[in-house]
C-alpha cells in the first residue's frame, strides 16, 4: 500500500473531452510518475454514470501513489514544475513537464493525502 496519495480533480470543456483524454492519459501521467521525483503510479477515473448523490463538481480523478518517505520528494517536485511551467510560458518557451490548460474547463485541484490505516479487504 502506498503510505501517500494525491489526487487531483479536473473538467475538459466537452469540445475537447476526447484530446483532453488522449493528452492526459498518454502523455501527462506518464510525464508525472517518469520525470518528477516522488511519484510511483497514477491511475486516471471518470464519474460513473450512475451515482448515488446527485452534484458531483468534478467528472475526471487522477489517484498518484508515493512511497513512503517520498512526501517531501514529491511534494517540492510539484512545487518546482509549477514554477518552471510559470517562468517557461511568460518566455514563450515550451515547459519541461506539458501545459496543456487549453484543455480544463476552470481551475483543475490537488491535494496530497497521508494513509491512516492499512488497506482493509472485504469478505468476498
Amino acid at each position: 500500500m502506498p503510505s501517500n496519495v494525491m489526487i487531483v480533480l479536473s473538467n475538459t470543456r466537452p469540445e475537447v473531452e476526447d484530446e483532453f483524454n488522449a493528452w492526459y492519459s498518454d502523455v501527462h501521467v506518464h510525464e508525472v510518475v517518469d520525470e518528477l521525483d516522488g511519484f510511483a503510479t497514477a491511475q486516471r477515473f471518470k464519474l460513473a454514470d450512475q451515482q448515488v448523490e446527485e452534484g458531483a463538481t468534478w467528472k475526471y480523478l487522477v489517484i498518484y501513489t508515493i512511497p513512503e518517505g517520498r512526501l517531501a520528494d514529491a511534494q517540492a517536485a510539484i512545487r518546482a514544475q509549477r514554477a518552471e511551467r510559470a517562468e517557461a510560458l511568460a518566455a514563450g518557451r515550451k515547459p519541461w513537464i506539458s501545459a496543456r490548460s487549453d484543455l480544463f474547463d476552470g481551475k483543475h485541484h490537488s491535494w496530497f493525502f497521508t494513509a491512516i490505516t492499512d488497506e482493509i479487504a472485504g469478505r468476498s
